[in-house]
């Protein structure tokens, strides 16, 4: 029998894994009100990482959700199937956003150098993302370090955000393009 997102079953799967993460997270994962986890997903909190969720996440399967900074995600969140947010230094995530499938949030590069004609990757470079509030990112769009987006903002499928989005803009592209006001 396959359990379906209407199936009470997979909800109560889906509370139960939240409920498993906070507790082999209890300091570091915070969220104030009940939620949902999705089956095959991995969210680790690394010993110097927080997520702090101020209000209900639904996180669908096969999610990465990773912690080595800090992670703050606000009120109202919710993220599709394999999509993925790893924060090395900080990603701030505002109230009422909703993240398609297969989307990227990263807040670091791979530093890298040549080393006896060899590719060696050498730590990382990093910088804070932050993204506001009323936000709906399409399916496959990467958002990367350094970058914040304002609020009521609608981020196209395939969009690659590699600078600042003013507040209340569709885009979509790549590189983006403003594409109309809201």
């Amino acid at each position: 029998m396959r359990l379906t997102y209407k199936s009470g079953w997979y909800k109560i799967g889906s509370v139960f894994r939240y409920l498993l993460v906070r507790i082999r997270y209890p300091r570091r994962f915070r969220c104030s009100q009940l939620s949902m986890i999705g089956t095959d997903c991995g969210i680790h909190v690394f010993p110097a990482g927080r997520l702090d969720c101020a209000g209900r996440i639904i996180v669908d399967d096969h999610v990465m959700l990773y912690a080595k900074g800090i992670l703050r995600i606000g009120k109202q969140f919710g993220i599709n199937k394999f999509s993925r947010i790893v924060a090395h230094e900080q990603i701030e995530i505002g109230d009422h956003v909703t993240i398609g499938q297969m989307v990227s949030i990263l807040d670091h590069d791979h530093r890298y150098k040549m080393k006896n004609g060899k590719l060696e990757l050498d730590g990382y470079t990093t910088a804070p993302v932050k993204i506001g509030n009323n936000i709906w990112i399409g399916d496959k769009c990467t958002i990367l370090k350094g970058v914040t987006i304002g609020d009521n903002v609608v981020i196209g499928a395939n969009t690659l955000v590699h600078r600042d989005v003013p507040a209340g803009v569709v885009i979509g592209g790549v590189p983006f393009k403003i594409l109309k006001n809201i």
